[in-house]
């Protein structure tokens, strides 16, 4: 295919994405249900679905049988829909519809952590609503510039960009330097991050669902610099009521050491927290993604990945150490045991001559008593 028909295919894509938006601002939640259902049964039977991955990591990472992991599976993939086109809206609706749909708890957490001065770093990922967080946040009157990966294709990224920008948020480019995003936090900005997506060989490593997972850097490098706290935030979606908008407490960066270790526990302190949101709402995450992609023993290199290979090392020699303990344990229980038999058979081989002296010396008595009645 030539590129202008790649271009007419990109700009499809984007009027067909802006149709679809315009057309959830008035649909029922049954007929969105109606069309996911459908849209579902379509696109499983295709390998892009990764219908295998997403059901053997649902059965492995949440401990449970293969049936129940095909039911939370389709639930995944029709929600994912949903939400898609409840978040799609967002460039339709107006401000006030916008604050309407949502049920805040927890938002002294988040007026706590700003009324420090050094900004606010929000962290979420792909579950639920989460493109209504910086929509609202901006609302409520902060600064937020969120930071997002570009699309491929550029019609279809000018509309998300449109979609972002709709009621008063920015975006940042992922690819933006550093010094303008800690610029933005010395200026009071939110600054809005996902951390569910494998980071590569460049990033922290930590257990994500009992499996190590390539965490970004972003957050706990940029958190211990600038002193700005974490605020988690996720949005689960209630489709025929007001959405549940959760704000956690803020992480403070002043509880942990600015070196390996304390970065890949900042980082652990999260993602445990991330951990039990999806544990309880599976069906509400993105679990299309490889979120495990890349694994420690892959990068030997990057200084959080050797960290966790000298833990590994020196848990095995601890092991080592502790197993042979108790091998020469054993072999010490096992000389006390010999020993001691020793010494009841002696005591027993005693026994057995004395009882034959005695059993001698009584027949040489009957023997002279007998020759004396003679």
């Amino acid at each position: 295919m030539s590129k202008k028909h790649f271009e007419f295919i990109d700009k499809l894509l984007a009027i067909l994405l802006d149709l679809l938006a315009k057309s959830s601002v008035n649909l029922s939640y049954k007929k969105k249900q109606k069309f996911s259902s459908l849209l579902t049964k379509l696109i499983m039977p295709f390998k892009f679905s990764r219908k295998d991955y997403v059901k053997d990591i649902l059965m492995e990472t949440l401990g449970i049988k293969e049936k129940k992991a095909e039911k939370i599976r389709r639930s995944c993939y029709e929600n994912f829909v949903i939400n898609s086109m409840e978040m799609a809206k967002l460039k339709y609706i107006n401000d006030e519809d916008v604050l309407n749909l949502l049920e805040v708890e927890g938002y002294e957490h988040l007026e706590d952590a700003h009324r420090r001065g050094n900004g606010v770093i929000i962290m979420s990922g792909h579950f639920g609503l989460w493109e209504y967080i910086p929509q609202w946040a901006a609302l409520k009157g902060y600064k937020v510039t969120t930071v997002v990966r570009r699309q491929n294709n550029k019609y279809a990224d000018q509309w998300f960009e449109g979609m972002r920008r709709a009621h008063g948020g920015k975006t940042t480019d992922s690819g933006m330097g550093l010094r303008e995003i800690l610029r933005a936090l010395k200026n009071g900005y939110l600054l809005g991050l996902m951390m569910d997506q494998d980071n590569g060989k460049k990033g922290i490593f930590v257990k994500f669902l009992n499996k190590w997972c390539s965490a970004p850097v972003g957050p706990a490098l940029i958190s211990l610099k600038m002193k700005a706290p974490i605020v988690p935030m996720f949005i689960i979606p209630n489709y025929e009521g007001k959405h549940y908008f959760k704000i956690y407490p803020a992480i403070y960066p002043e509880n942990y050491e600015n070196t390996i270790e304390g970065q890949q526990k900042l980082t652990s302190d999260y993602t445990e927290l991330y951990e039990k949101i999806v544990r309880k709402y599976p069906e509400q995450w993105f679990w299309l993604h490889r979120r495990w992609k890349t694994q420690p023993k892959d990068c030997p290199e990057n200084p959080w990945a050797k960290k966790i290979v000298e833990r590994r090392l020196k848990n095995e020699e601890g092991r080592g150490k502790r197993e042979s303990g108790r091998a020469e344990s054993g072999e010490l229980r096992t000389e006390n045991c010999e020993h001691r038999m020793c010494e009841v058979q002696a005591s027993a081989r005693m026994a057995i001559e004395s009882q034959e002296l005695r059993i001698k010396s009584g027949k040489a008595k009957e023997l002279r008593a007998k020759q004396s009645l003679e």
